[in-house]
């Protein structure tokens, strides 16, 4: 199982990633082509621009008089407002809508190109004869969205005419009007793409089921090693600590303590406990472990260890312990509070559950926990044996301490 939520958790990356990847390799695509449309956009501008001022140069050249110009400028560009004026005689014809009019003409008649937020106006002539052509943007729908600027301008760009830059969020290029030397058309369009509305759900629901995978695949995979971490150490039936925990921790409490620190260590074995088994089944003797576990867990300490040892023993560690008369005492406490009768399901009667516990300090009996075991596991016999609650580990302490070995 955990290699397949591992597998799982991989894969829901892997899918990530790639979703990843083939959005930004798809946003990077559509940013090419962005790029290709601004700069044609821009080209196409300077070259419709290029295109009138060139026209209206001809109707000025072959013009016999302002209105004669006017018109010829408007048979080609029907579209446009066109003034024309000789001396004091002036012509205009157009749309309504337009603020047309005639620019100071640049010395030697160089075309002028005016452009403000929506007109451009290109005068071409002399004092002899001039037209000025007013005209919106030049640049059809077919290369600008919606968000496009497009606009004429004799500012000439930061990196000249050709170039991308990118500042503020927008991306801009220019070409240069042939014509009209010192003239250029923009084209500027906003930095983010936007994938088509298709692509970016179909994104949006990958995404959205790899991330769901990952969290369910890496959630499953959390548990399965956090119900690991728990079998390896606790004990499965009674939920207390099992020994591999037990001797683990004990090791770190005993090779820590203090030179002056007594430490007892007690070793419970429930009498009868095979011949509950027997009469009433394993599921009675599961279920009264349980109730011992429970019991001896509030019946020590806050800081005290608490373990199954294992079949029917449990095992406990209690620093703190000043003397041999203090552990006894505790332990026949700890003793009458888990003995006593008990119910169990299943089983008419209650049973009587009585404890043997034997009893090692440290350093008393042994600084290794493999001694201190030892010593509480033979007092436990020794217990037992004697038809006693609780034994205390050979060899005591002399009887000049007015403590001899213990007894129920």
């Amino acid at each position: 199982m955990r290699v397949v939520s591992r597998a799982s958790v991989v894969f829901s990356l892997v899918l990530i990633v790639a979703i990843a990847v083939g959005y930004l390799g798809r946003t990077s695509e559509l940013s090419e082509v962005r790029d290709e449309r601004l700069i044609r956009a821009a080209e196409v501008g300077a070259a419709r621009v290029d295109a009138l001022v060139n026209a209206s140069i001809v109707a000025v050249d072959t013009a016999a008089d302002p209105s004669a110009a006017v018109t010829s400028i408007r048979s080609v560009y029907p579209e446009v407002a066109a003034c024309a004026f000789d001396g004091d005689v002036s012509s205009c014809a157009g749309p309504t809508g337009f603020d047309t009019r005639v620019p100071e003409l640049a010395s030697g008649g160089r075309p002028v190109v005016v452009s403000d937020e929506e007109l451009i106006t290109i005068t071409v002539g002399d004092e002899a004869l001039a037209l000025a052509v007013t005209t919106r943007p030049v640049v059809t729908d077919a290369f600008v969205e919606d968000d496009w600027s497009v606009w004429a301008t004799t500012v000439e760009p930061e990196l000249g005419a050709g170039n991308i830059v990118e500042d503020n969020g927008l991306r801009q290029t220019a070409a240069s009007v042939l014509a009209a030397p010192g003239t250029f058309v923009v084209a500027q369009a906003p930095a983010a793409v936007a994938l088509p509305t298709a692509e970016r759900n179909f994104y949006l629901v990958v995404s959205a089921l790899g991330l769901l995978l990952f969290g369910l695949a890496g959630t499953t995979l959390l548990i399965e090693q956090r119900s690991l971490r728990e079998r390896a150490t606790f004990d499965a039936l009674t939920r207390l600590p099992n020994r591999g925990e037990f001797e683990r921790r004990a090791e770190d409490s005993l090779a820590t303590a203090r030179d002056d620190e007594q430490m007892c260590l007690l070793l419970f074995d429930l009498n009868g406990f095979k011949q509950i088994n027997d009469t009433h089944g394993h599921q009675a003797g599961d279920e009264l472990l349980q109730v011992i576990g429970r019991r001896l867990s509030t019946a020590v300490r806050a800081g005290d260890l608490v373990a199954r040892w294992g079949g029917d023993e449990f095992v406990a560690l209690m620093p703190g312990m000043v003397s041999e008369e203090m552990a006894v005492r505790r332990a026949r406490d700890i003793a009458e509070k888990v003995a006593g009768r008990t119910r169990l399901d299943g089983v008419r009667d209650a049973v009587r559950v009585t404890v043997s516990v034997g009893i090692a300090m440290a350093p008393i009996h042994g600084t290794e926990l493999d001694d201190l075991v030892d010593a509480a596991d033979e007092a436990m016999y020794r217990a037992k044996r004697d038809g006693s609650t609780t034994a205390i580990a050979q060899p005591a302490r002399p009887a000049s301490t007015g403590l001899a070995v213990p007894s129920a």
